[in-house]
């Protein structure tokens, strides 16, 4: 399914966009700022809901449902806009309109407003040839993360009367993969770079983006069930990676510190080392959810075969900086003759983390970048615990 989003403003067109594919993963969202090239994109038949600004900087967003309705007379349409008033709305009902949001809005009523306009079983259908297919579609799409934000609690933070600042946010949504690369993605569109330079932390993309839109954008990933795990399987193996690397992000970010590196690039890379996995998984849910099958050797062959593909599908997604992109990568190997000290650690990092403290490369890295081996009763916990080695990862 095909959605056109015309927003002028483009940290608005990408919320919307986060509201529409939590609804229906499988969805493709083509995001335009200006009429002409909402002209340019639209053809009979290629999308099935328009997400329409009312006021653009060259003209009126109806002149463009008056456009599309010239040709398809079915195609749903939503209009935006900051006028309330019933005149307004009047007008747009003479453009066949069929919802009406109003700015400034929050993620869960445009949420519920979509889920009623179109339902979500129309979206987020899934290939049921295989896991194979589903897996394949979603390379396509838009690459959901398994999230437990809580909406009730993000609404809390929306409606409280002091403020929450950026540093608390950023302390305490830190361990969300899902809604870390979330934020990370819309800061690091070109709309929002302030100075030129890549975000690579959660404090910097909620500085970037307001902890008005933060929020937003936190409770539009929180209301998104489709990517959440409900098999137990699938449940007990994100618990496992989970695990992995929110250790692997602590041992990064320490001895990011003893090196005096970056410690919250260290840290978020080591958070991100392993989201093809969990990107797998959420795939596999929805295609249980739609009457498929799987034994556990099917889970674990297709974890193994897909994780990479998506995970590299992820990094374009989110288009994390090319640093961030390094670091993630050299926690699964290093290129051949690198001697770049950060990468170095990640990779020491990821093999003290999954396969302890004994191991030759782990060893051999450890006395490149200069820093003493951790000895075995040293060896971090699931938690990313252990003797000597506190926690030190702020993002």
């Amino acid at each position: 399914m095909n959605i056109l989003v015309l927003e002028d403003d483009p940290l608005m067109a990408e919320l919307l966009e986060t509201v529409v594919l939590g609804l229906y993963p499988q969805a493709r969202a083509t995001l335009v700022h200006d009429l002409h090239a909402a002209e340019k994109a639209w053809a009979p038949d290629r999308f099935a809901l328009l997400l329409c600004d009312w006021n653009l900087p060259e003209g009126s967003g109806l002149d463009f449902v008056r456009y599309v309705r010239e040709a398809d007379a079915e195609v749903p349409v939503v209009m935006i806009s900051g006028r309330a008033d019933r005149q307004s709305v009047l007008t747009a009902a003479k453009y066949q309109i069929n919802g009406f949001i109003t700015k400034p809005f929050q993620a869960d009523l445009v949420h519920e407003r979509l889920k009623k306009l179109l339902p979500v079983e129309e979206g987020a259908a899934l290939n049921l040839e295989g896991p194979e297919a589903a897996l394949e579609e979603a390379l396509g799409g838009q690459v959901l993360l398994p999230t437990s934000l809580d909406p009730g609690e993000v609404l809390a933070m929306i409606q409280r009367e002091d403020p929450i600042s950026v540093s608390q946010l950023a302390e305490r949504w830190r361990d969300d993969k899902s809604l870390v690369t979330r934020l990370l993605d819309v800061a690091n569109g070109s709309a929002y770079r302030r100075s030129g330079e890549p975000v690579a932390s959660l404090r910097d993309a909620i500085h970037i983006l307001g902890v008005k839109m933060a929020l937003n954008l936190g409770l539009s990933v929180a209301l998104n069930h489709a990517h959440d795990l409900r098999d137990p399987r699938l449940q007990a193996r994100a618990r496992d990676i989970n695990a992995l690397s929110d250790a692997l992000a602590r041992e990064a970010s320490r001895m990011a510190r003893l090196l005096d590196y970056d410690r919250v690039a260290c840290y978020t890379a080591g958070l991100l080392g392993r989201v093809g996995e969990l990107a797998v998984f959420s795939v596999l849910q929805q295609y249980l959810d739609q009457g498929g099958t799987l034994a556990d050797e099917d889970i674990d062959a297709l974890s193994r075969q897909w994780a990479q593909s998506l995970g590299n599908r992820l990094k374009v997604q989110w288009r994390l900086p090319l640093e961030l992109r390094e670091l993630v990568g050299a926690i699964h190997s290093l290129p051949h003759g690198s001697s770049h000290q950060s990468r170095l650690l990640m990779r020491a990092a990821s093999l003290l983390t999954s396969e302890g403290p004994e191991t030759k490369e782990y060893l051999s890295l450890m006395r490149r970048i200069g820093l003493e081996p951790v000895q075995k009763q040293d060896e971090p916990d699931e938690t990313g615990g252990g003797q000597g080695r506190p926690g030190d990862g702020s993002t």
